[in-house]
């Protein structure tokens, strides 16, 4: 009995690296990736509001930096804990193996 290309690529195991491990979301560790994950995407917030002009009467001044940087931070908290970037999962599939 011959198989395709399709089903054959089905047939072979994976290897120990492909497999996914559990996240035990609740370790010090996963929640250190979050944090990490979470400052990665407070720089790219950060990058991206730098992009936008600012012109007018209502610039805002220092009050709004400091506002505007502390909801950001807030922002990137959220986003690293729902928006699944997937980046806090890579890092801690990465660290769990070395321990």
């Amino acid at each position: 009995m011959q198989m395709n290309g399709a089903a054959s690529a089905y047939s072979h195991p994976l290897n120990p690296s492909q497999v996914r491990r559990p996240v035990d979301k609740s370790s010090d560790l996963y929640k250190a990736c979050l944090d990490f994950e979470s400052l990665f995407i407070k720089q790219m917030l950060d990058v991206m509001r730098k992009s936008v002009k600012k012109e007018g009467l209502l610039d805002g001044g220092m009050s709004e930096e400091i506002f505007t940087g502390m909801l950001y931070d807030e922002y990137a908290k959220k986003m690293a804990e729902t928006a699944q970037f997937g980046l806090a999962q890579t890092i801690y599939d990465q660290v769990s193996s070395k321990l």
